[in-house]
């Protein structure tokens, strides 16, 4: 298995499985596509605040994850968010998601790794925890802002 970050010959495919993704129970609700193609136009145009690896196994893209890079002062310096990890539904239980957590941890250095997980996805609790990160106390909050960059989103 390779993990390697999106190029443009990728962009259909990661299209389909972010698409996927966001119509999955794995998360609370599905977003507007062009998030997702904002996105990959992000990443490609080179920004720092995010990347996105590709999964492939014989040549065949079987996943992604998407980053996302932040500064905490709590944390002591950059925070890497497992923003998502998603793998094909016939590539699942073969501990696909398992290397990639493992890979980053081992290629992308920071001083806080996060992610997140809806309440009742136990199995993927129990992975997360397997390899090493633990419950914040905390509750989230969020405030949608439409806005970037000055104009309507």
């Amino acid at each position: 298995m390779v993990f390697r970050k999106l190029g443009e010959g990728d962009v259909a495919a990661y299209l389909e499985m972010a698409t996927d993704f966001y119509n999955s129970p794995a998360v609370l609700h599905s977003i507007p596509q062009n998030y997702i193609e904002n996105t990959v136009k992000a990443v490609l145009s080179g920004t720092p605040f995010a990347d996105i690896y590709v999964f492939e196994e014989n040549g065949a893209a079987i996943g992604y994850g998407l980053l996302a890079y932040t500064y905490s002062q709590e944390a002591g310096g950059t925070v890497c968010w497992l923003e998502e990890i998603y793998v094909r539904p016939e590539a699942r239980g073969a501990g696909v998601g398992a290397a990639f957590i493992e890979f980053v941890k081992e290629t992308v250095f920071a001083a806080r790794y996060r992610l997140e997980v809806e309440p009742d996805n136990t199995r993927v609790k129990a992975l997360y925890r397997r390899h090493g990160f633990s419950p914040l106390a905390y509750e989230s909050y969020v405030l949608e802002n439409r806005e970037e960059n000055g104009k309507k989103q």
